[in-house]
């Protein structure tokens, strides 16, 4: 053996060594990145531990970034309002059959998506939520008939599937927000009845409001015809009793058509003139 072979004998294993220890360093490397997970906005996390007691939902994680053990999982579920939108078809109280838009908005409730998750899964939209909706829609609609669903009952028909709706929700770790009829479709000639009823409906409002105006403002021409009438009689009386005053004043004293005439006199003297005779002339026509 010479020099050559000896030194590479005694190289190979620091050469193995240093080999292995940079695979394990990136092993190591690559596990660190592969620990950092993320939440991302609208969402809430909790972890999945499959060698460690399966979900753990005591903890649920916000929005960031996380060091996780790289053989552990954190699993997100969406807890933002979410609306789904249902076309049904269901039946009245008199069987006619009704088209139905409803929007439902909800959310997943903060603190318990470990607890939905456990329940329904990820997909509980489609296993839960559709079903609860869709019973919900066909239960209220049959108490009513169509043209109050059409018209007249549409809110009182929101209000009583939030109500169902609610109860299932809470229930299950989910938040109802509110639950919207967007459209109501009926057999064309049931929706033409409906509209010429709810025409007639307005016209009959409008002839009854016109009614009104018009009697107020015949009441109120009486009025002030009535009041015309009270002060004329008010001035003539007023007019009676300055005349009496007077006749009364003439009665107790002669002087008082003396005090009359001064009061009228404009302060001018009657204009005298003497005529050809020697007799005087007084004008009184000033």
């Amino acid at each position: 053996m010479d020099v050559t072979q000896t030194i590479n004998s005694m190289d190979n294993p620091k050469l193995i060594r240093r080999i292995f220890i940079g695979i394990i360093g990136l092993i190591l490397i690559i596990l660190l990145f592969m620990s950092w997970q993320d939440v991302d906005p609208g969402e809430e996390g909790f972890i999945y531990k499959p060698y460690g007691g399966g979900l753990d939902t005591t903890v649920n994680y916000s929005e960031g970034t996380y060091l996780v053990a790289p053989w552990n999982d954190i699993i997100t579920y969406n807890v933002r309002q979410q609306s789904r939108s249902y076309e049904s078809q269901v039946m009245d109280i008199n069987g006619t059959e009704i088209g139905l838009v409803v929007a439902v908005n909800y959310h997943a409730q903060k603190g318990k998506t470990a607890q939905l998750h456990l329940r329904h899964g990820e997909a509980y939209a489609e296993s839960f939520v559709d079903k609860k909706v869709k019973g919900a829609i066909k239960d209220v609609v049959g108490r009513y008939t169509y043209e109050e669903v059409y018209s007249s009952k549409r809110e009182a028909l929101e209000v009583e599937i939030e109500s169902i709706l609610d109860k299932d929700f809470s229930g299950n770790f989910m938040v109802l927000d509110f639950v919207e009829i967007a459209d109501v479709n009926l057999p064309e000639n049931i929706a033409l009845e409906i509209t010429v009823k709810e025409t007639q409906k307005q016209k009959n409002k409008t002839s009854e409001l016109k009614k009104i105006e018009e009697k107020n403002l015949a009441d109120a021409k009486i009025e002030r015809a009535r009041g015309d009438s009270a002060q004329a009689i008010i001035n003539a009386m007023s007019e009676t009793e300055a005349i009496k005053i007077k006749a009364e004043q003439l009665k107790k004293s002669p002087q008082y058509i003396e005090y009359m005439k001064a009061k009228k006199w404009d302060g001018v003297l009657p204009t005298v003139m003497s005529g050809q005779n020697g007799g005087l002339i007084i004008d009184l026509s000033k």
